[in-house]
């Protein structure tokens, strides 16, 4: 058989096609990296304000002042910080602060308030 009659692909066809192959996969594999950080983001987000949640109903089933050994511990890399400021003699504002491994913030707040007439 003459040799322009051959079947199959050359060389530069299959260069090409392992370089656009080459690209789209690395373009895929960062869309993936960017959609799980962006998850692991909202979990945390998520945990973040369940902690909030969880030490303010601590601290408002507590006695003023509050003590601090009634809150669970902050995992490493989280830390959270809480307030309580007397506005007058019957309300107490409590503050949680909760800040992720990431440095996203979530703060939350309640007013507590004796309706003694």
């Amino acid at each position: 058989m003459p040799a322009k009659y051959q079947k199959g692909f050359s060389l530069p066809e299959i260069v090409i096609a392992a370089l656009l192959f080459s690209v789209s996969l690395l373009g895929l594999l960062q869309y993936q990296q960017t959609l799980l950080q962006g998850f692991h983001r909202q979990r945390q987000l998520k945990q973040a304000w369940s902690l909030a949640q969880q030490n303010i109903e601590i601290l408002a089933n507590g006695d003023f002042p509050f003590s601090e050994s009634r809150l669970p511990k902050p995992a490493l890399g989280w830390q959270y910080t809480h307030n309580a400021d007397r506005i007058n003699e019957s309300c107490v504002k409590l503050n949680v602060k909760v800040i992720t491994p990431q440095k996203q913030q979530v703060e939350l707040n309640r007013w507590l308030c004796d309706t003694q007439e």
